[in-house]
């Protein structure tokens, strides 16, 4: 019993957080901002978004705010997100069994014209990997837009993610863990962009969080641009983090190509970081990720992942590999059941035990 609930922990500290899913670009619609109330993407759902959900349910249902139990004043936007998993899990050092919540968590918008206040507040679990605070609020911004569609120039100033990369709920996808985005890497700053059908650019100047822990410690700034062709994007980021410890300096590309005959987005993400150490020395590393997703029946969508990150390009049987597989069910609206496996190789084996884990995780929106 002890062993299992030290597997469940340790899986905790790489719980997930609910966003967008970045799948539905091109696929469906050309900005995320066309799903959601934010022009980045993620959070809460706009009315075109609920009625994708609707649409995406197997047995549908209303997708409004708590069912439709509850209207709300135009203003206002509540919601909320609920997600646990169970399964089993390999770290290293043999199978166990695991459950563990992962994510509990309301969020609120309330509109003036063009100015909105946007906060979520949640529960965490405190470990090495996460904030030490239980309950603390990962987002909390004021949002300046030109248009009530999202798209042309936003403005925001607070608690955020700089918009970085392929934007993947995935947070365990190596170009979001060692890519600059990694979970509970909120941190405080100001960002300006522009947004449209076929192109966006996101410019974030932050700090890092002096008041709650956060997995970012560094200031610094991150760009992102993306321009759309019909069927494909193509992207370039740049990001610098001047740390406690160490200075960041990244770069790197995106891609995405839409398959209408196999009903297969092909998303993928490269970056090369230089890592300078304030105790002296330096290194490089590389870190990529190529994602297949195929919606292959109504209700159901499939992500195989491929990624790659090597920790220091000079030092040999460093480097980390990683097959992701996740089949998402919509069998309502506000529901999700995510079945989840992974197997990590270090050095294909050479560099250490392989870790891996089957999961099947429920995801309630509400």
């Amino acid at each position: 019993m002890k062993r299992a609930l030290l597997i469940a922990l340790a899986i905790a500290a790489t719980a997930g957080i609910a966003h967008a899913y970045p799948q539905y670009q091109l696929s469906r619609e050309q900005t995320c901002g066309a799903c959601h109330l934010s022009p980045t993407g993620g959070g809460l759902l706009n009315d075109n978004g609920e009625l994708t959900d609707e649409d995406d349910a197997k047995w549908g249902g209303d997708p409004t705010f708590l069912h439709g139990a509850k209207e709300l004043p135009e203003w206002l936007h509540l919601g909320g997100d609920a997600r646990a998993a169970a399964g089993v899990s390999n770290p290293g050092g043999g199978f166990g069994p695991a459950a563990f919540p992962m994510q509990i968590e309301g969020h609120v918008q309330a509109d003036r014209g063009p100015v909105s206040v946007v906060a979520d507040l949640g529960f965490t679990i405190p470990n090495e990997d996460s904030p030490i605070t239980v309950l603390w609020s990962r987002n909390h911004y004021v949002e300046w837009h030109q248009q009530e569609s999202g798209e042309g120039l936003y403005a925001r100033a607070g608690r955020f993610m700089p918009t970085y990369g392929l934007r993947l709920a995935e947070h365990t996808a190596y170009t979001r863990r060692f890519g600059g985005t990694p979970l509970f890497s909120e941190a405080y700053g100001a960002s300006v962009g522009w947004v449209t059908p076929g192109a966006e650019l996101h410019v974030t100047g932050f700090v890092h969080d002096r008041w709650q822990d956060s997995i970012e410690d560094g200031d610094g700034a991150a760009l992102y641009a993306e321009k759309r062709f019909g069927k494909i994007s193509v992207g370039a980021e740049g990001r610098y983090a001047n740390g406690a410890e160490d200075v960041r300096t990244q770069g790197g590309a995106t891609a995405k190509l839409w398959l209408d005959g196999p009903e297969v987005l092909l998303s993928a993400e490269a970056q090369v970081v230089h890592q300078k150490f304030d105790a002296g020395g330096k290194r490089n590393q590389a870190v990529a990720y190529l994602l297949a997703s195929w919606f292959f029946a109504h209700s159901y969508f499939l992500d195989v992942g491929l990624g790659h990150y090597d920790e220091d390009v000079k030092v040999p049987d460093v480097d980390r590999d990683t097959v992701e597989v996740n089949l998402h069910w919509f069998p309502k609206t506000h529901m999700e059941l995510v079945l989840m496996g992974r197997l990590q190789m270090i050095a294909l084996g050479k560099g250490g035990d392989n870790a891996s884990y089957g999961l099947v995780q429920f995801h309630y929106r509400m």
